[in-house]
């Protein structure tokens, strides 16, 4: 028989982070949308999975924003220390 390394499993997929949507933040602290949106814009870990715009065919940029659990959680922190 094969050996079974601990803690090594091949069937199970490796946990997903949790992601967050401006929206959901935005209820969260009761802020605008458009304020959390800028707030996570340039934030390193957040992803940006929007459309540029294309100034020849006059299409608007859309920004879609995906925040990972643990960005969320250090910029909570860096708020709640400013107060």
């Amino acid at each position: 028989m094969g050996r079974v390394l601990a803690g090594v499993n091949d069937n199970k997929p490796a946990p997903s982070p949790q992601l967050f949507t401006v929206s959901q933040i935005a209820q969260r602290w009761q802020y605008d949308p458009e304020k959390v949106s800028r707030m996570f814009a340039n934030v390193p870990g957040v992803m940006d999975i929007g459309i540029r715009a294309d100034v020849r065919k006059r299409k608007k940029a859309y920004r879609i924003l995906r925040i990972p659990a643990h960005v969320l959680d250090e910029v909570e922190k860096k708020l709640t220390v400013g107060r």
